[in-house]
């Protein structure tokens, strides 16, 4: 069976559809909700902050949630599109989305700090929601990020030649 495209096209094969299995969803449903509980109990519990850290340094410690809750919300994206058309491939990247997002979240609001830092010659005032929205966007887009040191890498630790 072929789809049809615009007239005057050639058809397209079909593409073989598999849905998304639910426990995806699940997983993304109830990691929001965790996620949702963490900040009700910061923001309602007086006990509940003051045995929490504030900060990692110059860094809050609200930048680890941010890049989780980015993370989720990219992960709840890729459901809402692709349920219909799903790569089995990505089920590791969902099941492991709050942990990816809340370390490319910080490393990401790290460097931020470092490029800050760079260029200023007198220290750096910490603007927390600067860093909760790089964060968040570092969360979300962790390809991007991926990608981004893979390239920094590249240029700065260069693969040695091979001799035949």
């Amino acid at each position: 069976m072929s789809n049809v495209g615009p007239p005057g096209s050639s058809p397209t094969p079909a593409i073989h559809s598999v849905l998304m299995p639910r426990r995806i969803l699940y997983f993304a449903v109830g990691y929001t909700l965790g996620l949702v509980g963490i900040f009700i109990a910061y923001a309602s519990s007086e006990a509940f902050r003051a045995n929490a850290p504030s900060s990692f340094g110059q860094i809050p410690v609200g930048v680890v949630w941010f890049g989780a809750i980015g993370a989720v919300l990219a992960s709840l994206y890729g459901i809402f599109v692709h349920n219909q058309d799903w790569d089995p491939s990505y089920d590791y990247w969902h099941y492991c989305r709050p942990l990816c997002g809340a370390i490319t979240g910080s490393i990401g609001s790290l460097l931020y700090l470092v490029l800050l830092n760079i260029g200023n010659t007198s220290a750096v005032k910490v603007d927390r929601p600067t860093f909760y929205v790089a964060a968040f966007v570092f969360g979300f887009a962790d390809k991007a990020f991926l990608q981004m040191v893979h390239n920094v890498t590249s240029v700065i630790i260069k693969p040695g030649k091979t001799s035949n």
